[in-house]
């Protein structure tokens, strides 16, 4: 069974298939424009999660974030293989899950990319099932970017999509 209505009708102003069909995260620099889109993941009956990154300057230090705010077990392995199994069996209720990463980019460079790829990998595996998993990305710096994340751009939010640099 789908997950969407295909119905434009349906389909207009939903933030979560604008960001699904391109892939499953957005950037965001603005803090009005996340907080705007938070608003209509809390009013659409999704969970949010926000994870503070502006400490994440070692692995030791992200996994415990991690664990603590997604509230993984205590076996959790505090490595990335365990975040991937973890991130995997991860509850997804209502109508989904967002995940916002906040202070992103002052996390280490080395951790980025493979924080990302593990959370689009795992969105995917959970929309074969029909839970959505959104990943919002907050950065300061309006220049960041990620390499291609599951094989898709990490692209900004519509609101932000054609602001120059």
């Amino acid at each position: 069974m789908a997950i969407f209505i295909d119905d434009s009708a349906y389909l207009n102003g939903r933030l979560d298939w604008q960001i699904l069909q391109n892939g499953w995260s957005s950037l965001y620099s603005k803090q009005d424009v996340l907080e705007r889109d938070l608003t209509w993941f809390r009013s659409a009956n999704f969970k949010i999660i926000e994870v503070d990154c502006s400490d994440w300057d070692n692995p030791d230090v992200m996994h415990e974030s991690l664990k603590r705010e997604l509230s993984f077990p205590d076996y959790y392995g505090n490595n990335l293989d365990a975040l991937n199994d973890c991130l995997s069996g991860v509850e997804i209720s209502g109508e989904g899950l967002v995940v916002v990463l906040r202070d992103f980019d002052m996390a280490a460079e080395v951790i980025r990319q493979k924080i990302a790829d593990i959370f689009a990998n795992n969105s995917r595996g959970h929309i074969l099932f029909g839970r959505k998993l959104l990943l919002l990305i907050k950065v300061s710096n309006r220049d960041f970017c990620l390499a291609a994340v599951g094989g898709c751009p990490v692209l900004w939010n519509g609101a932000e999509f054609f602001i120059s640099k």
